[in-house]
């Protein structure tokens, strides 16, 4: 019996008898907006590096700054414009991450042949004192070799939408669940 999970708001579905299509936007205005208002003071902050700093040996250390700046545009840009859309049938799982490419969201295709289990998987920090800090989910899967691939990444806020593609994806592969080792259960 499939336990009942309720749909993620900000997914959007197209369930049919061969399989499940899901879209969600990357865009959240809690999380862009102070990312904008950051980026401004960050080149602000570089702006005045650039034209007050003479030597060069110190405009050269500034260009590191200069790169992760345009990383973190480029993070803004794709918050704006992407999306993800995934798609399971009994025979394959799909998730695709588009327009725009972004280091850290990798396409996936699975066929179900290299899946024996889906699982998810608490995603920690440590610092130097090794204390951990919860950052988030992970959907996983393992093949039948028992190599584990990391498959999806939420937020710590988001375990609900974690859970819910786990179920789908037992669902329509017609996986049976079974406890992983380092599994979360909540």
């Amino acid at each position: 019996m499939e336990n009942i999970v309720p749909i993620p708001q900000d997914f959007q579905l197209k369930e049919t008898t061969q399989g499940i299509v899901i879209h969600y936007r990357w865009y959240k205005p809690q999380m862009v907006f102070p990312m904008i208002i950051f980026a401004v003071f960050w080149f602000s902050f570089l702006y005045f590096w650039f034209t007050k700093v003479d030597e060069i040996i110190f405009q050269a250390f500034g260009v590191i700054f200069l790169v992760v700046g345009f990383g973190l545009i480029w993070y803004i840009v794709c918050l704006f414009f992407n999306k993800t859309d995934i798609a399971v049938t009994s025979q394959d799982f799909i998730s695709k991450h588009a327009p725009i490419p972004f280091p850290t969201y990798k396409n996936v295709h699975f066929k179900r042949s290299d899946i024996e289990q889906v699982y998810i998987k608490e995603e920690f920090t440590y610092n130097k004192h090794k204390n951990k800090t919860l950052n988030g989910y992970s959907l996983n899967v393992i093949s039948p070799k028992g190599v584990s691939s990391k498959v999806l990444s939420y937020d710590k806020e988001e375990y609900e939408k974690a859970i819910f593609l786990k179920r789908k994806v037992e669902k329509y592969m017609n996986i049976e669940p079974q406890p992983v080792e380092g599994e979360y259960l909540q």
